[in-house]
Order: C-alpha cells, then structure tokens, then sequence
C-alpha cells in the first residue's frame, strides 16, 4: 500500500509540475504574440518604484493639479501569468494579461481590473500609464538590482516601523512606532540588534532572491524584502503570517 501511495504522489507532482510548465508557456506564447514583444527583453523581473505622476482633470479635460509620489516597494510580471506588487506595506498579487491593443492588463475580468498603457519598457527601465476617473497616473520603475553584502554591512540607526494588522478581509489596523536602537549588519555573518534597551544577536545571510535572512536554521528564523538601500538609509519589509502582521522598518546610516 506505501508503495502504491508513494507512486500515485510521484504521479500528481509530475502532473502539477507539468501543468505549471504548461501554463508558464503559454503566457510566454502570448507574450510573443503581442506588440510588445522583444527578444531582447527580459519581462519576467522585479522592477523597483522610483516615482508616480499623479495628473487630475476638471471638467472641461484641462490639468487641475499635478502631483509626485515616492512609494517604496516593486512590481513584479512573472511567467505563470501571475504578478506580485508591494507598495508603502501594501501586498497585492494576481493574474496579468496583455489586450489585442498592448495594453497591460491586471486581474482581467475582476472587479479590481485594471489597464495599462506601457509607455517605455527597456531592460532598465518600465512606465506604466493608466486613467482612473479624473485622475491621470504615469507609473515609473527600474530594473531592481539585489544589494551586495557590502551594501548592508553597515550600523543602521532606528528610524520608524510602520506596523499593520490585516484578515482575509483586508487591513485591520495599522499604527507607526519610533524604537530607540540600532541594527548593525556584521562582515561576518552576524549581526547585533537593540531595541528600546532590549538587545539581540545572531546571523545573518542574504538569498539567491534577495531577501535578508535572519536566523537562518533557528526557530527565530525570518526574511525580510529589502525594499530599498542607499549609502545613508535602509527599509526592509516582513510579513508575519502567523500573527497577520505586516512590518514596514526603516533605518540611517549611524
């Protein structure tokens, strides 16, 4: 009986695995059938926010005001036909597609569709247009690039964390802390933490999918997305599935 159980799990995981290689080419298919097809780029990445150009219009079709905004997070096309967005601690993933007129499309046929002009896309660089009643908003990003060890091991002042509940239904709270502490990445491997007087140590390591990995191994174990790094700042980002619990935390260079 083992025997036969063994064989039947073989079975479906090949039938799984196929069928995700069936799905993964055919949106790569219909990738290559569309306008905005190029062979010499790659789609399927992770693009980092830069900035988003908020136009809004009166009623008679001229600029009212216009506007700037900086999120932290990045967009993602995948080859399943999926896509992942994190923007400000916001999460949102869904199915993509790309209309008879190029445009890029998210949850097609959902109430939360939504469409996309692509006005550039390059290896480097992505912009994204689309119109939402009166409101007018140009999407810019560029190719994400996973930070280098180098990057990170630095002593990196507490700045805020922004912490926020969330169910099945969507966000239930949210609230911004101000710690008093540091987060100091070491050249080897570990790393020192204090917080409000309470101190923690440990290692660290960074992914083949560029994530920060805490504790690797241990039951203290988690991985943050690096969602920005510069020579003075750092903002990484952790989903705690188990208490339903995003943390957004920001850091200075000491």
């Amino acid at each position: 009986m083992r025997k036969i159980f063994t064989f039947y799990t073989i079975i479906i995981a090949a039938i799984t695995a196929l069928s995700s290689c069936v799905k993964d080419q055919v949106a790569i298919d219909d990738l290559k059938k569309s306008c905005l097809y190029d062979d010499k780029i790659d789609y399927f990445k992770r693009w980092a926010n830069t900035f988003t150009e908020i136009d809004t219009y009166n009623a008679a079709g001229a600029i009212e005001s216009k506007t700037f905004i900086h999120p932290i997070g990045y967009f993602q096309l995948n080859s399943n036909s999926t896509y992942n967005v994190l923007s400000d601690n916001v999460p949102l993933s869904g199915a993509w597609d790309i209309t008879d007129s190029c445009q890029l499309v998210l949850d097609p046929k959902a109430a939360l569709e939504r469409k996309f002009d692509v006005l550039k896309l390059t290896n480097d660089s992505l912009t994204l247009r689309r119109k939402a009643g009166n409101k007018l908003y140009t999407q810019h990003y560029v190719a994400y690039k996973c930070p280098t060890l180098a990057q990170l091991q630095n002593r990196w002042d507490n700045t805020s964390i922004y912490v926020e509940s969330y169910d099945a239904n969507g966000v239930t709270g949210y609230y911004t802390i101000f710690p008093i502490g540091f987060f100091q990445l070491n050249a080897n491997a570990s790393y020192n933490r204090v917080s409000d007087g309470v101190p923690l140590d440990g290692t660290w390591s960074l992914t083949d999918g560029c994530q920060l990995m805490l504790d690797k191994g241990t039951p203290l174990e988690r991985s943050f997305e690096i969602q920005r790094v510069t020579t003075d700042s750092l903002t990484i980002w952790r989903k705690d599935q188990a208490t339903q619990t995003n943390y957004l935390q920001k850091y200075v260079k000491h």
